[in-house]
């Protein structure tokens, strides 16, 4: 990373349900340049290809902008990124997760992979948003999870 030019990198979310995961993300992907921008995928444009996010679209915006390894946060960001996307908001490149098969990383990105601005970090298993509600909803079913109307 050089301070004559310094590395922007950009990387769109939904980080439904905050977790290690994300954190774990945030901090590769800060760690191949010098500024972290993060965009968060509307709820409208999450239900296209998933369950709508438990948390608002403001709400993720407030957790993830707290993140020590997130300079700024793109509320709304597009669902494919493009180029003219990245230059706009001054990323040089995009980054996403190695879980995203090649045929979903052209699909999301293809637009920039033919120029270089995609990278991938390691994805964390073991962990998901999607894992923590089945978490809830099975410990609910056992009766472990007390609310506040067991109190």
């Amino acid at each position: 990373m050089s301070q004559e030019h310094p590395v922007t990198v950009y990387a769109d979310v939904v980080c439904d349900l905050f977790h290690a995961g994300h954190i774990e993300f945030f901090r590769q992907a800060r760690g191949l340049g010098d500024r972290l921008i993060v965009g968060l995928v509307s709820d409208a444009n999450v239900e296209t290809y998933k369950p709508r996010p438990i948390m608002t679209l403001a709400e993720r915006v407030a957790v993830v902008s707290t993140c020590r390894y997130v300079d700024s946060v793109v509320a709304d960001c597009p669902l494919f990124c493009t180029p003219e996307f990245l230059d706009s908001i001054g990323a040089d490149f995009a980054c996403h997760g190695d879980d995203f098969s090649p045929e979903g990383l052209r699909y999301y990105y293809g637009a920039l992979i033919p120029s270089g601005r995609l990278r991938t970090v390691r994805y964390t298993a073991g962990i998901s948003s999607r894992d923590i509600v089945q978490r809830v909803v099975t410990r609910h079913k056992e009766g472990s999870l007390r609310t506040d109307k067991d109190a």
